[in-house]
C-alpha cells in the first residue's frame, strides 16, 4: 500500500473490542457505523466486526489483505492485536492502520496525536494524514517449555514492551478494572500501589543491547519503548520517537528501597524520575533478554507474554499508520 493524503480511506475494515472501556466501545462502534454510511463517499467500502474473543483481533486483521484500511476501535489492547495481524501480511499488500481511541489507557493513540474524545477522533479521521512509525518485534521462548525442543514464537508491539514490576502492575490492571471499574491514570495507580506494597522484588535478568552486554541485572522495572508513554500517560522515556528506528529503553536495577522506588514510579506520571541517578536511559536497536524465571510479569502492549527469553528488534517504518496532521493532545 501507498502512503494516502487526506482524504478517502479506501476499502475500510473496522474491527471493534465491544468490551473496552466497561462496554462504552460498543456504542462508539455503532456512531462509527453510522458516520461511516454517512460519509460512504470517503471509503470505497467499510465493514464493522466486532471482536468475540482474545486473539480474534489478530485473527481479523490477519485476513484483511486486500482493504486499504483498518481501523482499531478500542482501547491499547485491540490496537495491539490489530497490528499483530496486520504485520503477518506481505508488506506491500499491507493496509493502513487506523486508531479510534476507546480505553482506559490509549497510550498509543496519545503518541500519534489523537483526541481522547471519541467524536472527536471519529470526525477527523478522514483528514488524518499517513505516516510510516517502527514496530517492536519480539522473539521468545515460552516459558514452561524446554528451551531445547521450544518453537519461537513471535509477536510484535507498537508502543511498549516491560517486565518487572510496572509490568506486574500493567498486568494487574486487566483484573482490577473487571473488578472495580477504574479506569485511566486512577486504575494504574490503584494498581501501582498494590504491587509495590505486596509483590516488590527484583527480577535478575542477563541484557544485551545491541551487542553490549550489560551484565546480570537485578531489575525492578526494565521499559522497552517506541512511544514516549505506558500505564496510560507515564512518561516512562520522555523522548522516544517511534519514527527515528531506535528504542529508547529505561531501567532501574539493584538495591532500591522500597521507601524509595515509591516516589520515583509515582514522579514517572510526568517523567520527572529520569532526573535520578537511580534511573538509566539508553537506546538500541536489538536487545537479548535472558530471564532466570519463568513465572516474570512481561507485557507487550499491556498483553501479557511468558517468556525465558527473548529477543527485541525494532523494525523501522514497519507499519503505515494514520494519524492528525497536528498534535491535538498536546
Amino acid at each position: 500500500m501507498q502512503l494516502r493524503d487526506s482524504g478517502s480511506l479506501g476499502k475500510t475494515l473496522i474491527i471493534a473490542n465491544p468490551a473496552a472501556q466497561s462496554g462504552a466501545a460498543r456504542g462508539v462502534a455503532e456512531r462509527m457505523q453510522r458516520f461511516c454510511a454517512l460519509y460512504s463517499h470517503e471509503t470505497d467500502a467499510f465493514s464493522l466486526i466486532c471482536t468475540e474473543h482474545a486473539g480474534h483481533a489478530t485473527q481479523l486483521a490477519r485476513e484483511a489483505e486486500g482493504f486499504d484500511t483498518v481501523l482499531a476501535l478500542g482501547g491499547d489492547g485491540v490496537v495491539h492485536e490489530v497490528a499483530c495481524g496486520l504485520m503477518q501480511i506481505d508488506t506491500a499488500l499491507r493496509p493502513h492502520l487506523g486508531v479510534v481511541p476507546v480505553g482506559s489507557g490509549n497510550d498509543y493513540a496519545r503518541t500519534l496525536g489523537i483526541p481522547a474524545n471519541q467524536a472527536s477522533s471519529i470526525e477527523q479521521i478522514f483528514d488524518y494524514e499517513a505516516a510510516r512509525m517502527d514496530v517492536g518485534k519480539i522473539e521468545y521462548v515460552p516459558s514452561g517449555i524446554d528451551a531445547k525442543s521450544a518453537t519461537a514464537r513471535t509477536e510484535y508491539f507498537v508502543q511498549t514492551l516491560s517486565f518487572g514490576l510496572d509490568a506486574a502492575i500493567a498486568i494487574d490492571t486487566v483484573e482490577r478494572r473487571q473488578r472495580t471499574g477504574l479506569t485511566g491514570g486512577a486504575l494504574y495507580t490503584a494498581s501501582g500501589l498494590d504491587v509495590f506494597g505486596r509483590r516488590f522484588r527484583t527480577y535478575p535478568t542477563n541484557v544485551q543491547v545491541d551487542g553490549a552486554n550489560l551484565g546480570r541485572l537485578r531489575s525492578l522495572i526494565f521499559a522497552v519503548q517506541l512511544g514516549p508513554t505506558y500505564g496510560s500517560g507515564f512518561k516512562v522515556c520522555p523522548d522516544a520517537d517511534p519514527t527515528d528506528g531506535l528504542f529508547d529503553i529505561c531501567y532501574a536495577a539493584g538495591s532500591i528501597p522500597r521507601g524509595v522506588a515509591l516516589p520515583l514510579f509515582l514522579r514517572a506520571k510526568n517523567g520527572g524520575h529520569v532526573k535520578s541517578r537511580l534511573i538509566h536511559l539508553l537506546r538500541g536497536e536489538r536487545l537479548v533478554l535472558d530471564f532466570e524465571g519463568d513465572d516474570y510479569p512481561i507485557q507487550a502492549d499491556g498483553e501479557q507474554i511468558r517468556a525465558h527469553k527473548a529477543t527485541v528488534s525494532v523494525l523501522p517504518g514497519a507499519l503505515t499508520v494514520l494519524k492528525p496532521r497536528h498534535d491535538v493532545t498536546k
